[in-house]
């Protein structure tokens, strides 16, 4: 028979071996009080009952009774079964374990112990050479006193400490609650990784959401991937979320959204954290802050945007600084610093604030603006307040005081009061408005302006006017502007210096109704005419002195 001939052969008989002719058999050594035989199905089996011990290699079975299969070298036990396997127990009310792949099946209240791990449920599937452990019906691991892991599904590997768990996953922290559906923990670190879906809670109440992320238990820090925190106040949403539970400090990266609740605030980013125990929150990386009124929305800009927390309602704000920028339908501006009360719906700009509204440029040392029922309310001004409109011959018509209160309706300025020091310019137009026919110029204590379409409409000066009109041939140069007069018509800013560019809708970004972005038409061209200025009555005024009364 030729070499080849023979090892053809050799590979047959191999082929049609049964297989438990093929692997190698393990011998189980047992003993036990009691010992019986008898038969099951055809097949013979040795029952061994009391103190029951099985022993094979470095692994002992302890059980209450057992049947004990020795062809097949399957061993079942049941009542107080007790695996011990070097460094792991094993305990269970049933277990059905087979000796030659050292598989085994354990059933009802399992418990297995691995150093200070221990895996709690009533269907465990264990190998005792890979040490893998696998529960298909619930199971609960508890680590120690640091964490317990529940889910529906389990694997733990024992050799290299690792855990991972499906469906419904539930991971209990000793400072917060983890949810998620798939689950993979390191039992030496502590570091558990979590796929799809995720949600963890914080003892303070504090939620982040996420879809997916690392978890680092024993210094409660964690790292997410486009994740949500949810705080009572606030929700901070990124591409990626940092927390560290021990310092109460989180951290957004990427495309971040901070969202105001019970307001409609909403602030935009590239970088943002929030520190809990402060109670502070910071977005900086062109942070833009959008307040939705009923049919607009206010956009500001900053450098740096600052959501301050607070257990008095009045004391809750945001902060922004740094280069202000603000556009709205109908009024823009400017200022250093700023600041929004939520429980007031209040905003202040701070250090040299401007605003223009329609043709009007506004400034003054402080500016305030209410929003009442979705709408701007109110303007006020404090300190070296003034008013610049320009007419149609480029005539700058201009009014100052120490403050100004403007009073809006429907987003239109209606009225306006000017309160101490009053000075005002205000120029003549010719029918068509043509020609300039001269110029009023007054001091008084307190003025009043009325406003229609946005437009100076009429102004009446009280206690102790003095009021001259002064014909065009008269006028000199220090006469047609008032101290502190500056026209800053070239800073006002456009939807596309908010965002760099007209943003979309597609990005986020709340649209304006009825309103297109035209470059052009950003200062629209607006009629000012002055052939009635009333100081009481209504006519054309060359000369008013010692106005006392409202009447006139």
């Amino acid at each position: 028979m030729t070499l080849r001939r023979l090892l053809f052969v050799l590979i047959l008989i191999a082929a049609f071996l049964p297989a438990s002719a093929q692997r190698k058999a393990r011998k189980i050594d047992y003993k036990a009080k009691t010992l019986t035989v008898g038969k099951r199905n055809g097949e013979k089996f040795q029952k061994l009952l009391n103190e029951v011990i099985f022993t094979q290699e470095e692994t002992t079975v302890y059980c209450d009774s057992s049947f004990y299969f020795k062809r097949r070298n399957v061993m079942e036990a049941y009542g107080h079964v007790k695996i011990l396997d070097d460094s792991t127990t094993i305990t269970s009310v049933e277990l059905i374990y087979d000796g030659d792949s050292r598989d085994s099946e354990l059933r009802k209240n399992v418990v297995y112990t691995k150093g200070v791990q221990q895996l709690l449920t009533d269907f465990l599937d264990y190998n005792l050479d890979s040490e893998v452990a696998k529960y298909f019906n619930g199971g609960k691991l508890l680590d120690s006193t640091t964490n317990t892991l529940t889910s529906e599904i389990g694997y733990f590997y024992g050799q290299q400490n690792l855990a991972t768990f499906y469906t419904d996953v539930v991971l209990v922290s000793p400072n917060f609650t983890l949810k998620a559906d798939t689950l993979r923990y390191d039992t030496n670190t502590k570091i558990a990784y979590t796929y799809g879906p995720t949600e963890i809670e914080n003892e303070d109440g504090t939620k982040l959401f996420s879809d997916g992320g690392v978890f680092r238990t024993q210094i409660d820090q964690s790292d997410f991937v486009e994740g949500k925190l949810d705080t009572e106040d606030y929700t901070l949403e990124g591409d990626q979320l940092y927390f560290d539970d021990l310092l109460r400090y989180y951290k957004s990266i990427g495309n971040v959204v901070l969202t105001a609740k019970n307001n409609d605030i909403i602030i935009i980013g590239d970088e943002g954290y929030y520190d809990k125990e402060k109670g502070i929150s910071k977005v900086f990386g062109n942070p833009i802050l959008k307040r939705i009124l009923e049919d607009d929305t206010l956009y500001m800009a900053a450098d740096t945007l600052v959501a301050i927390e607070s257990e008095y309602d009045s004391a809750e704000r945001i902060l922004a600084y740094n280069d202000i920028k603000i556009f709205k339908k109908g009024m823009q501006g400017r200022a250093d610093s700023a600041a929004y009360y939520k429980s007031d719906s209040l905003f202040f700009l701070y250090r040299n604030p401007i605003l223009w509204n329609e043709n009007n440029q506004i400034n003054a040392d402080t500016i305030s603006l209410t929003i009442k029922e979705e709408n701007l309310d109110r303007m006020n001004l404090y300190r070296n307040s003034f008013m610049v409109t320009e007419d149609t011959l480029k005539n700058y018509n201009q009014i100052k005081g120490r403050d100004m209160v403007a009073y809006f309706v429907e987003e239109e300025m209606t009225r306006m009061t000017v309160d101490g020091n009053a000075e005002g310019i205000y120029y003549v137009l010719t029918e068509g408005d043509t020609s300039t026919m001269g110029m009023n110029k007054f001091i008084c204590s307190t003025m009043k302006i009325g406003f229609k379409d946005n437009q100076v409409s009429t102004i009446s000066i009280f206690q102790q006017p003095e009021a001259k009109f002064i014909p065009p041939h008269e006028l000199k140069a220090g006469d047609t502007r008032l101290k502190g007069f500056s026209w800053r018509i070239e800073e006002r800013p456009s939807l596309i210096d908010i965002f760099g560019e007209v943003p979309s809708t597609g990005e986020g970004i709340t649209p304006i109704k009825d309103m297109t972005i035209d470059p052009e038409k950003m200062v629209p061209e607006r009629k000012i005419r002055g052939e009635k200025f009333i100081p009481g009555k209504r006519k054309m005024i060359k000369n008013v002195k010692n106005e006392e009364s409202e009447d006139g």
